[in-house]
């Protein structure tokens, strides 16, 4: 085979791979105008609207609120230095925490899983009733960091990827349809990692992944 046989060849072998890379975009490019801000939402600010007390400091729940408080709050101190992001593939366990300026819940593990994509990769909570899905972005200004872009869902209804056919982020899971997601990914602890998901001015979500 000539030389130039054996470029061409080599050439041709680069190509998909070439072309794949070509097709991944940018989390901004993906993410909607209106979720941005909650992809890049700075952890101390969100520490700073959480309550010492719950709102109903008499409620029969106010024990487990001020729990979920001070949990989330430890959650987001140790997301403002995270860790390198390593192997994150594979089976995790994921509580969540759905917190804001009145107060807060907890909910306890179910399981979820994160596989490799050709662009990044993709998350799914596979268990309890309020699920999410999605793609898992580098975020080019920080290398510890993944951009989630995805879909919340209620009692396993069927999941659509995330856009703007989908209802608003925020809008409460319903059998309306999913709503969009969108948050960041980092881990903090060897065997932990943390998303921050759909914040604003009165809450936030978090789940946290454990091995």
């Amino acid at each position: 085979m000539s030389l130039r046989n054996s470029i061409f060849c080599l050439m041709m072998l680069a190509a998909p791979a070439v072309a794949s890379a070509q097709e991944c975009r940018n989390w901004k490019a993906v993410a909607l105008p209106s979720d941005r801000p909650s992809v890049q939402v700075d952890v101390s600010v969100l520490a700073g609207l959480l309550p010492v007390q719950p709102a109903n400091p008499d409620s029969e729940y106010a024990d487990d609120e001020i729990r979920a408080l001070k949990e989330a709050r430890d959650l987001l101190h140790r997301a403002g230095h995270p860790l390198p992001l390593g192997d994150i593939r594979g089976a995790w366990r994921v509580a969540s925490y759905q917190v804001g300026r009145t107060g807060g819940y907890s909910y306890p593990y179910f399981a979820g899983h994160i596989d490799r994509t050709t662009c990044g990769y993709r998350f799914i909570k596979t268990r309890g009733s309020q699920r999410r899905s999605g793609v898992l972005l580098p975020m080019q200004e920080n290398g510890r960091t993944l951009a989630f872009l995805g879909v919340a869902t209620v009692n396993g209804n069927t999941s659509k990827p995330y856009g703007p056919t989908n209802r608003p982020m925020g809008q409460p899971m319903g059998l309306e349809g999913p709503s969009n997601s969108a948050g960041r990914l980092l881990r903090i602890g060897p065997d932990t990692l943390l998303m921050i998901m759909d914040a604003d001015d009165e809450g936030f979500e978090l789940y946290r992944l454990e091995r």
